[in-house]
C-alpha cells in the first residue's frame, strides 16, 4: 500500500514554483491575461508530469489514484523539479506562441470560427465513447510529441474534429465502432504526429473572458 501524500499541498508548491517562472518571463503582462496564462501553465505542467510518471497509460484510470501517484512522484523528484520545470517552460513558451491565437472580443471570435461546423450527430457519438480515456490518450501523445501548451483544449478539439469527420462520412454508429476497435485512436495518433509539420495555431483564447473557447 502506497503512503498517503498531500496532493493539494504538492499542487500548491508547484503552482508557486511556476508562478516565479511566469513573473520572470511575463511580468509586464496585464493582470487578467497573466492570471489566464498561469492557469494554463499549471494545468499543462501537471499533465506533463502525469505523462512522465506513466499515469495516463493506465488501462483503467482513477482520478483519486492518479492524484496520489502524481503526488508521490513529485515528492520523489522535488530536488530537481525546478530544473525540470525551467526546461519544460522554455518549450511551453515556444509552443504557446505557436499554437495559441489570442482574440479579444466576441465579434473577433465569431469571425475566426464562423466557417467551423459540427455535425448534428456528433453528440450522439460522443455519448457512446469514453471521452476521458480518449483525452488522456491524446494528451499523453501530444506531450510526447513536444506539444505541451493548451493540451486539454487541443485534445478536446482534435477528438471532436476527428470524430466529426467519421460521423459525417459514415454516421455515429460507425464512429462508435471505430472507437471500440481502436481505429479512431489510430486516426488521432496520425493526426498528432502530423502536427510536427504544421505550425498553425490550434487554439483560440478569448482573453476578455479569461477562458478558452473552441470552435
Amino acid at each position: 500500500m502506497e503512503p498517503y501524500c498531500d496532493f493539494d499541498a504538492a499542487a500548491a508548491a508547484i503552482d508557486n514554483m511556476l508562478g516565479e517562472l511566469i513573473r520572470e518571463h511575463f511580468g509586464d503582462m496585464p493582470r487578467r491575461e497573466l492570471d489566464t496564462i498561469r492557469e494554463f501553465v499549471f494545468r499543462d505542467f501537471m499533465h506533463y508530469l502525469a505523462t512522465r510518471a506513466g499515469i495516463y497509460s493506465w488501462r483503467r484510470f482513477s482520478e483519486a489514484k492518479a492524484r496520489q501517484r502524481l503526488c508521490i512522484y513529485v515528492e520523489k523528484m522535488w530536488a530537481r523539479l525546478w530544473d525540470v520545470a525551467s526546461e519544460w517552460f522554455a518549450l511551453w513558451k515556444i509552443k504557446w506562441n505557436q499554437r495559441v491565437r489570442l482574440v479579444f472580443s466576441e465579434e473577433e471570435f465569431k469571425r475566426a470560427t464562423q466557417s467551423v461546423k459540427w455535425s448534428s450527430q456528433l453528440d450522439k457519438a460522443l455519448k457512446n465513447i469514453d471521452v476521458t480515456e480518449l483525452k488522456l490518450f491524446v494528451i499523453s501523445n501530444l506531450v510526447r510529441n513536444g506539444e505541451v501548451a493548451g493540451v486539454e483544449q487541443i485534445s478536446e478539439y482534435l477528438i471532436r474534429d476527428e470524430l466529426n469527420a467519421v460521423v459525417e462520412r459514415h454516421g455515429p454508429e460507425r464512429a462508435v465502432e471505430m472507437y471500440k476497435t481502436g481505429a479512431l485512436t489510430a486516426r488521432l495518433l496520425e493526426r498528432i504526429n502530423s502536427l510536427r509539420a504544421n505550425t498553425d495555431p490550434l487554439l483560440l483564447l478569448k482573453v476578455d473572458f479569461g477562458r478558452t473557447q473552441l470552435p
